[in-house]
C-alpha cells in the first residue's frame, strides 16, 4: 500500500512537472473523441535540458510492460469504443499507466494532460483495468464537455 501511494506521488510530480513548461490542457471538442496515450512506465523526473524524461525501471519482476496488449485491450474492450487510442504523447487528452502488482493483480492510473489525476484503481486482470480505466475516462470527458458548453 505504500508502495502504491509513493507511486501515484512520482506519477503526479513528473506528469505535472512535464506539462507545466508547454501549459497545454487538452479541450473537449464536440464530436472529438478523446485521445489516450499508453505510458510505457512511470516517469521519475525530468531529464537534461531536452525535454526529456527519466523512465523508472522498464521491468516489473523481470516482466517487460505489455504496452501493445494495453493498446489491444483498448481497441477490443466495448467500455473503450469512445476514446481513441494514439502512440503519440503530445496528442493525448489522457495518460494511462498500468503496472503489474507483482502477483496481486495491476495497478492503473489515468491523468490529463496537465498532470491532474482523474482516476485510478487495481484488478487482478488486465483486461478489467483497462475497462475501469477507460469508464473512467469516458466518464471525465463527458463531465468536461459539458463544462466546456
Amino acid at each position: 500500500m505504500k508502495n502504491l501511494l509513493i507511486f501515484f506521488i512520482l506519477l503526479a510530480f513528473a506528469l505535472s512537472y512535464s506539462q507545466a513548461e508547454d501549459g497545454k490542457t487538452a479541450q473537449p471538442a464536440t464530436g472529438q473523441r478523446p485521445i489516450v496515450y499508453v505510458m510505457p512506465n512511470a516517469l521519475v523526473g525530468p531529464g537534461s535540458g531536452d525535454n526529456s524524461q527519466i523512465i523508472e525501471g522498464s521491468a516489473h519482476n523481470g516482466k517487460e510492460p505489455q504496452v501493445a496488449m494495453i493498446y489491444k485491450e483498448l481497441q477490443h474492450r466495448k467500455e473503450c469504443q469512445p476514446l481513441a487510442e494514439n502512440m503519440i504523447k503530445d496528442k493525448a487528452n489522457y495518460f494511462l499507466l498500468l503496472q503489474h502488482g507483482g502477483g496481486k493483480g495491476n495497478r492503473w492510473v489515468v491523468s490529463d494532460p496537465s498532470g491532474d489525476i482523474i482516476a485510478s484503481g487495481d484488478s487482478l486482470f488486465l483486461g478489467n483495468s483497462v475497462k475501469d480505466a477507460c469508464v473512467a475516462m469516458a466518464k471525465d470527458w463527458q463531465q468536461r464537455s459539458r463544462a466546456a458548453k
